[in-house]
């Protein structure tokens, strides 16, 4: 009876985890760093579109400025996600780190063009007019 009902819990809880951790069902290496390189294509993909809603606001001073801001940025993003993947390196988790690095990075700059999308009304500083 108690082996039955123990079973019973284990299949319960298992059945919690599995649907919490339902962002992917990776259970390889391989997998997991497929996994985390889709997430950065997509965080890539979302940052492109605000980029260029951010860009098609703006006028030439201002496209030559964030092209040149998005240039330096893509290299520090790159550069501090080789740094902060040192610990992994040579690894068969190194891939999964950086991609994870690169998506944190890229989801956060894409919150920061969104921003300049929406300045309220006044902002003496906003680069793109409301």
């Amino acid at each position: 009876m108690f082996r039955k009902a123990f079973l019973n819990t284990a299949i319960t809880c298992l059945g919690i985890v599995a649907a919490v951790n339902n962002v992917s069902h990776a259970q390889t290496q391989s997998e997991m760093n497929q996994s985390a390189n889709v997430d950065y294509k997509k965080a890539d993909a979302e940052l492109n579109k605000s980029y260029r809603d951010v860009l098609n606001k703006l006028d030439a001073s201002g496209k030559t400025d964030l092209k040149a801001a998005q240039n330096a940025w893509i290299k520090y993003r790159d550069l501090d996600c080789k740094f902060q993947s040192g610990g992994a390196s040579g690894g068969s988790v190194q891939a999964m780190v950086v991609a994870g690095c690169l998506t944190d990075k890229t989801v956060a700059r894409t919150k920061e063009l969104n921003g300049l999308l929406h300045c309220q009304e006044g902002d003496v500083s906003c680069v793109v007019a409301p």
